[in-house]
């Protein structure tokens, strides 16, 4: 079983350390040592938010600055969020504490290192084409890719130990297919199908697939619980 260090806070990287669980990895996720709660807790039902994301996971009270007292073997990768200003405050380079533990260590930033929000990524990578999407699809999203570089570099064998940094609002425009390679413009449906034929319509969407019309209404909470795959609790498995 692959050991994680979780370092950081908010949604992005404690979904990805979530992702990680689920796929057979054992997380610890380092908390405020005095017990200062997680901006996640501080929301609007945040308890709620944190007891799903981080679900499965070990959690220690213990300052993400103490990573330099690890040992190599402790950890077979570390993820975070922190910003770099705030590893050199503290003194630390994650590169060479890479080195040190002889691990892949996996940092996601905002693209100017301030601080990364989902609505500030949602407005740099989608809102060009489309509208503010209430829920965090920016973090979300981020947590899956930081996850999947995670997984890819813990499957690859004869890498040196390396800090690898990504960046949130590229992540999300990364979901955008043609990136920034294809300039069509974007309305309420995608520029690769011929208007009328793939979209929304009055309550769900239709699509024209070979001359037939496809329709599926939008489907409520209590359709998504009877036929989405989850595990019986409303934990959607993958």
């Amino acid at each position: 079983m692959k050991k994680v260090l979780e370092l950081g806070s908010y949604v992005l990287p404690a979904y990805a350390g979530m992702v990680l669980a689920e796929q057979g990895c054992h997380i610890t996720k380092w908390t405020h040592p005095e017990g200062k709660p997680d901006p996640v807790q501080e929301l609007r039902r945040g308890h709620e938010l944190w007891d799903w994301i981080n679900h499965g996971k070990t959690l220690v009270p213990r300052h993400a600055r103490n990573i330099t007292s690890l040992a190599p073997g402790d950890v077979d990768v570390v993820i975070d969020n922190i910003r770099a200003t705030a590893w050199e405050r503290w003194g630390i380079d994650p590169q060479r504490e890479a080195e040190r533990l002889g691990v892949p260590w996996v940092s996601m930033r905002d693209e100017f290192d301030g601080r990364s929000f989902d609505a500030v990524a949602q407005a740099r990578a989608l809102m060009e084409h489309g509208p503010y999407v209430p829920f965090y699809l920016g973090d979300t999203s981020g947590g899956l890719w930081l996850a999947f570089k995670a997984l890819a570099l813990l499957n690859q064998t004869g890498l040196a130990p390396r800090h690898h940094v990504l960046f949130q609002s590229s992540c999300l425009a990364k979901l955008v297919e043609g990136e920034l390679m294809v300039t069509e413009e974007r309305v309420s449906t995608p520029p690769w199908d011929a208007p009328g034929t793939y979209g929304p319509d009055d309550n769900g969407v239709t699509v024209v697939f070979r001359g037939e019309p496809v329709h599926e209404p939008v489907r409520d909470f209590d359709w998504k619980w009877r036929h989405l795959r989850h595990d019986g609790a409303g934990r959607i498995t993958v």
